[in-house]
């Protein structure tokens, strides 16, 4: 045989070869297994918005202001009557009074009555409606304050008993705590020396008048 023949063979050889194998591959595409694209993520991150706290307001309890105790303040004025009152004259020695009295023991008071005068006299009867109050007097001199002098008695005008006294000797202030059944009725009798004014507060403790 020829090699001309020879090579003609094998391809015809190498042509069915290539059939064969054309023949024996499936039909149709075949699917390819994968994995499936992950889902891009974002480039940003969105913040998640937080919730606004709540500003919590507590209400402070109300409370109705206080008001100061308002009593009707009387001046207490002297009297052309005073023959008929059983003590008339202010004793000479005032010492058996002692001095100012400093204890107090109530926080705070209440002016219920004053006298303002420049000489002495006699007042009028007035009555006081609590059962413990006082009396501060102040004197004023400034003409001749080393020859100052005075001198309060109060008086229960039933029985003409003396409830409590002061003396004053030279500008100053003397405070005297009574303590007496109410309404009973009662003056001053007042002696005054080169005073050029003088004033008598009557306070009751607040706690007492409210």
């Amino acid at each position: 045989m020829e090699r001309g023949d020879l090579a003609a063979v094998a391809i015809a050889i190498l042509l069915v070869v290539l059939l064969t194998v054309f023949l024996s591959l499936p039909r149709g595409p075949v699917p390819v297994v994968g994995t499936a694209p992950a889902t891009p993520l974002p480039t940003t991150l969105e913040p998640t918005p937080l919730e606004t706290p709540r500003e919590v307001v507590t209400e402070e309890p109300v409370t109705e202001a206080t008001t100061p105790l308002r009593v009707p303040t009387r001046r207490i004025f002297y009297t052309g009557n005073y023959y008929l009152l059983p003590v008339r004259f202010v004793p000479g020695d005032m010492t058996m009074y002692g001095y100012s009295d400093v204890d107090w023991r109530y926080n705070s008071s209440v002016i219920f009555a004053y006298i303002e005068e420049s000489h002495g006299g006699i007042t009028e009867t007035f009555t006081v409606p609590y059962p413990v109050w006082r009396m501060t007097a102040t004197l004023s001199s400034t003409r001749t304050p080393e020859k100052a002098r005075l001198r309060v008695i109060v008086v229960d005008e039933d029985s003409g008993q003396i409830l409590e006294g002061l003396e004053i000797r030279y500008p100053g202030s003397m405070t005297k705590t009574i303590v007496a059944p109410p309404e009973k009725p009662l003056y001053m009798v007042i002696g005054a020396e080169n005073v050029e004014r003088f004033v008598i507060t009557l306070e009751a403790p607040s706690e007492v008048v409210g």
